[in-house]
């Protein structure tokens, strides 16, 4: 936590946006000159917006991968995490992903190589936070309106930033006032309950102060709807097998330290808030303009929720960079090498592809054969508007994909296909696209909210009707109604990771669900497809294979500290490290 220590101590961070693309600064009066001083910052509601905006930059993360030595001058990712998971393969071996598949996590490596890259800023936005709240009332022409409002923002962002540390690391120092160099900076972890009462109350204090919604012009900035969403996706976490447990996943040797990574007991009620909390954000969003795509057809419903930018399903959105060329990142980072000198490429793998149900809603089969074309034809529409797969379009420029044998997009595609979602049509040789940074959208909360609902209650009606709602939009058939408490957990846990994919949420709920062990998941064999041509057919013979054994050890269910931090004795590390 030498990161925590630098931040809370040190001075201003980001007072202006980089001049490099910086949508949110549209907004904004001139960025301060280099003989800004704190006291300049709140001299006046434009200073102050500047700065804000800063705040907004380090503090609201992306689901994608940047190599930008402007935002995070120390540290930086080139690959998203959904390699790390059942998801994918990264197809460049330096990438972080391979450590984890490896089991190689350890405490002796910096924390950006193994997949928290924005450690090293975290910090320092949760004390731009809290200076802002401290100092919000000295800006001479800010109304009580304006203030209010602020004091939302700042909270929101505060409460985003605790919200992902508690997920990677469990209970952490919770910081709420800006330090002095007077103060003990040595502050101990919290237990996880204290992290996720903190994150809640902050979430509650935001959603009375923020409003509902902005002008088009200032999209990126958290709505009350936001923090409604947040608050459900930390109590949803919060009730999880992972931290609502009587024992830990692995101990600390005593009761207190085994509290900074659960709760210390099970309980149940830990479900209803969460399924209270998703059924409010649900509730509120029709009054911040926010819903369910429905009316792009079944076939592009869920294509345009996560490619459109600024759709009404989108809530929230990271909001730092303007339109990127492919040959820069995040789209460098993912792109196959046989389409763009890139670095790789994400492959799909075939476990993953597994999940899809065909179109009745029936399971489908993959024994091998020689219809694999059929076999596809036969997926949730959704299916084809994430997967790049052999003769389908990956984009303008590539109308027709080969990742078959001795195929022009064949070579490292370990999985048998590509990475097509989050990937906008728009891109292309001669064109950019602005990257649709998705931190919150409308179907996660139908989502959040009949995973705690069944299991707070079992799967009652309005737990498969939140369900049915995103399966329908999709063309996808309503789910049995004869299901167990089990088997609707299994269902709606496949749903999400259908409709949630590639968004940077499968890790999370991998380990929140403690299933990171099971074969398959983050252990054990990783299949692709091996796909070949068929003389004088036009579909195409499949056979799966085994690509890539991967390693996953019972301490990767929590991040570790550095050990560097560790070492000065103030921090109690998380098991196994």
């Amino acid at each position: 936590m030498k990161a925590f220590i630098r931040a809370v101590v040190g001075g201003f961070l980001c007072m202006a946006v980089s001049s490099c693309d910086k949508p949110l600064s549209q907004f904004l009066d001139k960025a301060p000159g280099v003989d800004v001083t704190e006291n300049t910052v709140f001299s006046s509601r434009a200073q102050l917006e500047t700065f804000i905006t800063g705040t907004y930059r380090i503090g609201i993360h992306s689901i994608f991968s940047y190599n930008d030595a402007n935002l995070i001058p120390t540290s930086r990712t080139f690959c998203i995490n959904a390699p790390i998971t059942d998801e994918a393969e990264c197809e460049v071996t330096f990438m972080h992903p391979e450590q984890w598949n490896a089991g190689n996590i350890t405490a002796s490596t910096a924390l950006v190589a193994n997949e928290d890259y924005r450690y090293y800023i975290r910090w320092t936005a949760i004390r731009n936070c809290n200076i802002i709240l401290e100092r919000l009332n000295d800006v001479p022409d800010a109304d009580e309106a304006y203030k209010s409002q602020v004091t939302g923002e700042m909270k929101f962002i505060r409460a985003l930033n605790y919200a992902e540390m508690l997920k990677r690391y469990g209970g952490v120092p919770i910081i709420d006032r800006r330090f002095q160099l007077t103060d003990d900076f040595k502050v101990k972890r919290n237990t996880v309950e204290d992290v996720v009462n903190f994150i809640v109350k902050d979430c509650n204090d935001a959603v009375e102060k923020l409003p509902a919604s902005y002008p088009s012009n200032l999209r990126g900035r958290a709505t009350k709807t936001a923090a409604q969403m947040l608050k459900a996706r930390t109590l949803l976490y919060a009730a999880s097998p992972l931290f609502n447990a009587a024992t830990p996943y692995m101990s600390l040797g005593n009761e207190a330290d085994n509290k900074l990574i659960c709760y210390g007991n099970q309980d149940n009620n830990r479900w209803q808030l969460a399924a209270d909390a998703a059924k409010a954000a649900i509730d509120m969003a029709p009054a911040g303009n926010f819903s369910l795509i429905t009316d792009k057809g079944v076939d592009k419903n869920y294509k345009f929720a996560w490619e459109q930018n600024d759709n009404a399903e989108i809530v929230l959105a990271e909001k730092v960079y303007a339109a990127r060329s492919r040959t820069q990142f995040p789209w460098y980072g993912f792109q196959p090498s046989s389409i763009i000198n890139a670095w790789g490429g994400v492959s799909v793998i075939h476990n993953f592809v597994r999940k899809y149900e065909k179109k009745d809603g029936t399971p489908q089969t993959w024994p091998g054969g020689n219809d694999l074309l059929k076999k596809y034809a036969e997926l949730d529409p959704r299916f084809a508007q994430t997967v790049g797969y052999t003769t389908s379009s990956y984009n303008r420029d590539v109308p027709l994909l080969e990742t078959f044998q001795g195929g022009r997009h064949a070579a490292d595609c370990d999985g048998g296909a590509w990475l097509k979602k989050l990937m906008p049509d728009a891109l292309g040789a001669t064109s950019s696209a602005v990257p649709n940074a998705i931190v919150f959208r409308v179907a996660e909360a139908y989502l959040n909210y009949a995973e705690a609902l069944n299991e707070a209650q079992g799967p009652v009606q309005a737990a498969h009707d939140a369900v049915n709602i995103i399966r329908g939009r999709s063309g996808m058939p309503k789910l049995p109604t004869n299901l167990t408490k089990e088997q609707f957990r299994e269902r709606v846990r496949n749903e999400r990771d259908i409709e949630l994919a590639f968004e940077d949420h499968r890790l999370w709920d991998i380990r929140r669900w403690k299933i990171a062990e099971n074969e398959g998941v983050m252990q054990g064999p990783m299949y692709g497809l091996r796909i070949t041509r068929i003389t004088g057919n036009t579909d195409f013979a499949y056979q799966p294979y085994v690509f890539e054994n991967r390693t996953f050890l019972p301490r990767m269910y929590l991040h570790p500290f550095l050990n560097t931090e560790v070492y000065k004795g103030y921090l109690v590390q998380n098991p196994g490290y």
